[in-house]
C-alpha cells in the first residue's frame, strides 16, 4: 500500500500549500492517449466557488462514488499530487502554457488517478494538467480512475512508464527522483533500480550524476528541450565541474541558440581546462508580458542591458515603451 499518513490540517494550511504547489516550476506536455467515456461530473459546490476549499465530506460525489475505469471531472480541491511523481523539473512557462490551453480548448486528455483512504483522488500522472488547472483558476480536473497501486514502487513505475511512452521523461527528472527514491529505500541499491528500469548500471550511474548540478543550471537546461539528452547533459555537467555556474549558464544559452552538439560542449570544456575563454559576463532572465515572451540580458563588463520581447500587440508594445521612457528624466 502507498505510505500515506493521515494528518489533520487546517483549511488555511491547505490553501497555503496548494497555492505554493500551483506556482512551483514544472515541465511537461499533455498526455497522448485514447479517449474514454466521461462520467457525469458532480455539480459545482458553493464552497468551491467561494473559497476553493472545504472538507472532503462536504464535496459532491457521483452516486455510488468514483468507479474504477470511468472518467470524472473531479473538483481540484479533492485532487492530490502523486507522492512519487516521476517528474521533478518544472518551468513556469509550461504551467502558463497549460493553463492557457485548458482555458481556451478545455482538457482534451484525461489524467489518471486512484481513490485515497479519505475519498481524495491521488494522481498517478497528470501533474502538469493539475497545476495548469490551479494556475488558470479552473474548478475541476478530468481524471480516469484506476486501481490503487500496491506499493510506492508500483506507483512510481506506472507513472514513469506513462511519461516514457509519450517521451515526457527526461534524464534530469530521473536523476533527481532516483536520488530521492534511493534515499527513501524504495529501491535499496542502484543495481535494483537499474534492473527495475531495465537499464544498464552505467547509464543509471551517469544519470544520477546529473543530480549534483545546481538548480539554476537544471532549470536553464529544462527551458531548452533540445539539450535534454543524457550525452548533452553530462557534457554540460563536466563543463560546470571545471568552470563555474555563470560560465555554464552562458554555455547553455549559447548551445540552445546556435544548436551546439554535445561534442561541441566537450571541446569547449577541454579548451576551458587549458585556459578560460574570456567573454563578457552577463545574466539573463526570461520574461513574459500579456502573452509575449522574451529575455532581459545585462552585461557586467560594459554596463549594457538588452530587452527583447516577441509577440506583443501594438497596444502592449506602446505601453511598455511609455513605461521605459518614464524611467528617464527629460534633459
Amino acid at each position: 500500500m502507498v505510505g500515506f499518513k493521515k494528518k489533520i490540517v487546517s483549511n488555511e494550511r491547505v490553501a497555503s500549500v496548494e497555492n505554493a504547489a500551483a506556482n512551483a516550476p514544472i515541465v511537461g506536455d499533455p498526455r497522448i492517449g485514447a479517449n474514454l467515456p466521461v462520467a457525469a461530473a458532480p455539480a459545482p459546490h458553493s464552497a468551491l466557488v467561494s473559497s476553493n476549499l472545504g472538507s472532503i465530506q462536504d464535496l459532491p460525489l457521483p452516486q455510488g462514488g468514483y468507479q474504477v475505469g470511468m472518467v470524472y471531472d473531479v473538483p481540484v480541491v479533492l485532487v492530490k499530487s502523486n507522492p512519487f511523481n516521476p517528474r521533478a523539473v518544472y518551468t513556469n512557462t509550461a504551467i502558463e502554457d497549460m493553463a492557457q490551453s485548458l482555458k481556451s480548448h478545455g482538457q482534451r486528455i484525461s489524467a489518471t488517478g486512484f481513490i485515497g483512504d479519505q475519498g481524495e483522488v491521488f494522481l498517478i500522472e497528470g501533474e502538469t494538467r493539475l497545476r495548469g488547472t490551479r494556475s488558470g483558476g479552473l474548478q475541476t480536473l478530468r481524471i480516469e480512475i484506476r486501481h490503487r497501486p500496491n506499493s510506492d514502487r508500483e506507483l512510481y513505475e506506472e507513472a514513469r512508464a506513462a511519461n516514457v511512452e509519450r517521451r515526457d521523461q527526461t534524464p534530469l527528472d530521473d536523476a533527481i527522483k532516483w536520488k530521492e527514491l534511493l534515499s527513501k529505500k524504495v529501491y535499496p541499491t542502484q543495481s535494483s533500480l537499474a534492473k527495475a528500469m531495465n537499464l544498464g548500471e552505467d547509464q543509471v550511474s551517469r544519470t544520477l550524476s546529473l543530480a549534483t548540478l545546481p538548480n539554476r543550471i537544471i532549470h536553464a537546461c529544462a527551458e531548452h528541450p533540445g539539450l535534454l539528452t543524457l550525452q548533452m547533459l553530462n557534457a554540460i555537467r563536466e563543463y560546470f565541474e571545471c568552470t563555474d555556474e555563470e560560465s555554464t549558464l552562458e554555455l547553455i544559452y549559447e548551445a540552445a541558440k546556435t544548436g551546439m552538439g554535445y561534442r561541441d560542449v566537450i571541446s569547449r570544456r577541454k579548451a576551458a581546462v587549458k585556459g578560460p575563454i574570456k567573454r563578457p559576463r552577463s545574466t539573463r532572465e526570461a520574461l513574459s508580458f500579456r502573452g509575449a515572451k522574451g529575455e532581459l540580458k545585462t552585461f557586467e563588463e560594459d554596463g549594457r542591458m538588452e530587452l527583447v520581447l516577441k509577440g506583443l500587440s501594438a497596444e502592449a508594445a506602446n505601453d511598455i515603451a511609455e513605461k521605459i521612457k518614464a524611467l528617464f528624466p527629460k534633459e
